[in-house]
């Protein structure tokens, strides 16, 4: 393809996307039309040509696209509207809040197991010294004499040394008891925080035109957790009950 000026020679940046654009060469003035063999002389009315007489490379860039704007009316109806966001926001907590409870109980159990086995490694200890002691006893009670006395004093190391060992794993025990009791208020809340964002996302739900399949899950969610209110209600006063008439 041709890209320079017929008349001058003046170099320009010709593509096949600009064939049938005219302009004026900025050099000697001369009408071009660029064409599928490349630029040639323009002998038609200048009504068309380009009137900055700029070349190829000097034309106005395109237009840049203006980037989508972001419309948060369109974004909420997206999810549902404020419904679908109190729905939303509601299951996200209560799943929170219900695992931190979950995680809670292996820290008990673990803490509870550390201290079995710090005792139970005392007692492997015990056994291995009446073996050194004395391989043909099983029962130190047997022991007589120097061995006795030999078992005795070493037994008193080992248990003066575990006696720390298992204080330090009861206490650590019962520190995470403590704390864990503690986070079981904190997640009681937060999972009660959870179920009110969700029983209004469920009214929100049931009030609107949406969906029928929406309404009925929002109506059998709101029905089970009045259901669970009305259960725990029930225990709670049962419970009342019994302490007064134990009193």
């Amino acid at each position: 393809m041709n890209n320079t000026c017929p008349s001058c020679g003046v170099l320009y940046n010709v593509a096949d996307k600009d064939v049938g654009r005219r302009l004026k060469c900025k050099k000697c003035g001369t009408r071009l039309t660029v064409t599928e063999t490349g630029l040639t002389i323009d002998d038609s009315p200048p009504r068309d040509t380009d009137p900055s007489g700029a070349d190829l490379d000097d034309a106005p860039a395109a237009r840049r696209r203006k980037p989508p704007v972001l419309d948060p009316l369109a974004l909420l109806a997206a999810v549902g509207g404020v419904p679908g966001v109190l729905f939303g926001a509601g299951i996200i907590v209560v799943l929170f809040f219900t695992s931190l409870r979950l995680l809670s109980v292996p820290s008990d159990e673990r803490a509870a197991e550390y201290t079995k086995k710090v005792a139970l490694a005392e007692q492997i200890e015990l056994r291995e010294l009446l073996n050194a002691v004395a391989p043909d006893k099983r029962d130190p009670a047997e022991l007589e004499g120097d061995k006795r006395k030999e078992y005795e004093d070493k037994k008193k190391k080992i248990e003066d040394r575990y006696f720390w060992k298992k204080k330090i794993a009861d206490e650590d025990k019962r520190a995470t008891e403590i704390g864990n009791r503690r986070t079981k208020v904190f997640e009681g809340y937060g999972t009660m925080f959870g179920f009110v964002l969700l029983a209004f996302g469920c009214l929100g739900f049931l009030r609107t035109q949406d969906a029928l399949l929406m309404r009925i899950v929002a109506g059998v969610i709101l029905t089970a957790m009045v259901l669970g209110l009305f259960r725990l209600a029930i225990g709670a006063g049962a419970g009342f009950g019994a302490a007064v008439n134990l009193g």
